[in-house]
């Protein structure tokens, strides 16, 4: 193992440690639902603008932090992003002003919105670009472990000390985060002998932009994303509690399992994009698999804890294949813009996730009769979330017709690896 690999992969280390921690803060609102509602007297509309707040700024920040990463260096982006996370946690966790919880939670929003983005160009300046699709699978296993942390180790926490506590204790773990980032995060000069400057990189996101390739990864990517951003990261656990009378705890818990499944699916889709060549039949198989997985979550009946566990690992493993999307798209563009690429893709997928989080919580509002239980919080029935989920369900659909529209890369990767 050479020194200037090590000294790349202490660098990813620090940087993703920063993507974990976003993904927490991104996620923890999933465990907190009820406790905001009563809190600011929200209704699941109000609280899915509130949660959708974060994902919008997220991905209107994804295409200009993209930019000033390949002008300007992934270290300063990091650091000024987990500034920005930091401080939004603080001010949801200490306000009682629902103004300035929305502004918390646009400030998480973005400063989460670096993470991805700079992860990706620090593995696209330090590995080589075949091992590309290896890194981001190991990149995204991360940010499942943050995912993990905010479901029952957060849930646990916040019945034991409240949910504002439990934040602050997350402010404090996110300052430990950026000193390792301060210490150890460097960037690298670029690798190719020459650097784009602001006209060519311009051009280049033009490129992007009117790129069909791009278009069709990214629509592909938000279809196959959404069972993760609007089933377990919000709704889900409401949704649990409902249909099978658990516990909060125990509702975080088995839907965690998604990102169990996630975590090791990246790495086993990597190694059979590898095996198998063809990115565009496994994307098609997993968008297919991920549709039947969320029909029969949603809709089954009487689904016992054991095949509700199996369906859920299921579902993380052919969502994992996301990561093609976005490894395949990078490929096709200039090293010196791969953080711009993967903005791009990244806007595409958490924009459409914000509204699509918004329209589930509209839609669960607009089936519901209006209710109001004991402690005023709104009363929704489980046919109401159904008939909500429906809509991911579709949009999953169309992720499997785009897959046949994509193009196949695996060739091209092959001839440019023996190229350098």
């Amino acid at each position: 193992m050479s020194t200037l690999f090590k000294r790349g992969l202490l660098i990813w280390f620090a940087a993703v440690s920063y993507y974990l921690y976003q993904y927490l803060m991104r996620v923890s609102p999933g465990v907190m639902i009820d406790d905001l509602m009563l809190t600011f007297s929200l209704d699941a509309k109000s609280v899915g603008y509130l949660v959708a707040t974060t994902t919008f700024f997220y991905a209107i920040a994804q295409i200009p932090v993209g930019i000033i990463s390949d002008l300007f260096g992934a270290r300063k982006m990091i650091l000024y992003s987990l500034a920005a996370c930091i401080v939004g946690v603080a001010i949801v966790g200490w306000t009682h002003h629902l103004v300035l919880t929305f502004v918390g939670r646009a400030l998480i929003g973005i400063g989460s919105a670096a993470g991805f983005i700079c992860v990706s160009k620090i593995t696209s300046e330090w590995f080589p670009i075949s091992q590309k699709p290896l890194w981001f699978a190991l990149t995204v296993c991360m940010g499942t472990i943050g995912a993990l942390l905010g479901y029952a180790p957060l849930a646990l926490l916040t019945e034991a000390v409240g949910w504002r506590q439990s934040l602050m204790y997350l402010t404090g773990f996110g300052l430990l985060i950026f000193f390792i980032n301060v210490i150890f995060l460097k960037d690298r000069p670029q690798t190719n002998g020459h650097s784009l400057n602001h006209r060519q990189i311009m051009q280049q996101i033009k490129r992007v932009l009117k790129s069909r390739p791009a278009w069709l990864y990214a629509i592909t990517a938000l279809g196959m994303y959404l069972p993760i951003s609007v089933f377990a990261d919000l709704w889900g656990v409401s949704f649990l509690i409902m249909k099978y009378g658990l516990t909060k705890e125990a509702a975080a818990s088995i839907l965690s399992l998604a990102y169990v499944g996630t975590c090791g699916g990246v790495i086993f889709i990597a190694v059979m994009n590898n095996i198998l060549e063809n990115s565009q039949w496994l994307i098609a198989i997993s968008a297919a698999s991920i549709t039947l997985l969320m029909t029969l979550i949603v809709y089954a009946s009487d689904l016992s804890y054991m095949t509700l566990s199996i369906l859920l690992i299921l579902l993380g493993i052919f969502v994992g294949t996301e990561i093609l999307c976005f490894s395949k798209a990078c490929q096709e563009n200039d090293i010196n813009v791969a953080a711009t690429v993967t903005a791009f893709i990244n806007f595409v997928v958490t924009l459409g996730a914000a509204f699509i989080q918004q329209m589930v919580g509209g839609l669960i509002k607009w089936f519901g009769d209006g209710q109001i239980t004991n402690n005023g919080l709104p009363l929704y029935q489980i046919g109401d979330y159904q008939n909500a989920m429906s809509l991911v369900i579709l949009i999953s659909f169309l992720s499997f017709i785009l897959a046949f529209f994509l193009p196949n890369q695996n060739a091209a990767v092959k001839i440019q690896d023996k190229a350098i």
